[in-house]
């Protein structure tokens, strides 16, 4: 995993989403999500 020299900013509804998919998927948290999304780009 590369080091993300950006932030990454979401809503509280959207960030709200990304936990839910994230608990779906085993994740530990939804950063985890986030660097699995990125890393598919």
């Amino acid at each position: 995993m590369k080091d993300r020299s950006m932030p990454v900013c979401f809503t509280a509804e959207q960030y709200g989403k990304i936990e839910q998919i994230a608990k779906k998927q085993g994740m530990l948290n939804p950063s985890q999500l986030i660097e699995e999304a990125l890393g598919e780009l």
